[in-house]
């Protein structure tokens, strides 16, 4: 692989956009960044042993092991770090379009499948797979999150509702969205159990209490941001960015209050993550980039991915502070030595 290097560089943009049905097109603007950039020595690249296996959303599970989506090939795979070994496992459903994938703390990995409407488990322990059908037909599932006490929780992205799913009981539970359209994707549970999402279409940040069905939503300060994934930080602080406003923005739980820091040369943010330093990270669409914030100094750092045309797209932490994500481009899992980075900060 050729020598990498890691340096802020100037921001690109890209704007193709190809010709493809309603359905597809919501699925891949869920699920995918775009195009190029270069590498770094604090990446460490591993090859998907599926070629164009189209690689897309990743988990970690409480062992660290890296669990992605390949969406090309309709599999879920598995990276066990410490043996840097891949295993891959089809999905029962043909076709089923996986959107995205959680791990639970029973070491279940659950996943949405949108164009089969389910819900699908893997048991690692069995290597077996279930699948559940969701009430709500065509209703498009998108982002999936586990509550505190191992709840299941999707977005319908056509249904408009936020599903619940008990894996003890077996059962599903809706609840519907009040903004008309507003297209639920990204969400994520609190401590508390509260349950946070996005709504692209809405422009809104929705909390839903399932103690009593509640659900309260708050408008975005800006118009047209389009947000579509959220992370957590330690304080109980949200994070997520705008596609259209071109903003990273933070809601505080407790004041009930957004702030948005404007992205440096407008770069569009996809999916945050939290580092344990208390960093977000996230991947660029439009400069197909892994950039990173600073809450402390609200300074931004971005950072060339890997020699060539590059994608990189879902990103998680794992227990050792390390960051991942996958190379759709490049059909590879990536991890990044946060403490590297820590070094290049921009001053």
């Amino acid at each position: 692989m050729p020598t990498m290097i890691l340096r802020p560089i100037p921001l690109a943009a890209n704007h193709l956009k190809p010709r493809i049905t309603r359905r597809v097109a919501a699925f891949l603007w869920l699920i995918c960044g775009t195009l190029p950039c270069f590498a770094a020595d604090a990446f460490k690249p591993f090859t998907i042993p599926t070629a164009h296996a189209f690689p897309t959303r990743i988990a970690v599970d409480k062992s660290d092991a890296i669990w992605f989506i390949e969406s090309n090939y309709n599999k879920l795979g598995k990276f066990h770090i410490g043996k840097s070994a891949f295993s891959e496992y089809a999905i029962p459903t043909p076709s089923s379009m996986p959107s995205d994938v959680v791990a639970s703390r029973s070491g279940k990995v659950w996943l949405t499948e949108a164009h089969a409407n389910q819900l699908g488990v893997f048991d690692p322990a069995s290597s077996s797979f279930k699948e559940y059908d969701i009430p709500t037909i065509e209703s498009l599932p998108s982002r999936i999150a586990v509550d505190p006490a191992g709840n299941i929780w999707f977005t319908e992205f056509y249904g408009n509702k936020i599903g619940m799913f008990d894996p003890v009981r077996e059962t599903f539970k809706e609840y519907p969205v009040p903004t008309p359209s507003s297209r639920p994707a990204g969400i994520v549970a609190d401590k508390k159990g509260w349950i946070w999402f996005l709504e692209t279409q809405g422009n809104k940040l929705g909390r839903l209490n399932p103690k009593d069905g509640t659900l309260r939503e708050f408008e975005l300060p800006t118009p047209h941001e389009s947000p579509r994934d959220l992370a957590l930080d330690k304080s109980g602080a949200l994070w997520f960015g705008g596609h259209m406003g071109r903003n990273l923005m933070t809601f505080n739980p407790a004041t009930l209050k957004f702030k948005s820091f404007p992205m440096p040369g407008g770069s569009v943010i996809e999916t945050p993550t939290v580092a344990a330093d208390g960093k977000i990270y996230f991947s660029l669409k439009t400069s197909s980039r892994i950039g990173v914030f600073d809450p402390a100094n609200r300074k931004f750092l971005e950072i060339d991915v890997t020699v060539g045309k590059s994608q990189p797209n879902g990103i998680v932490t794992d227990s050792r502070g390390n960051i991942w994500f996958a190379d759709t481009e490049k059909n590879i899992l990536l991890g990044m030595d946060a403490p590297a980075v820590q070094k290049l900060w921009l001053k």
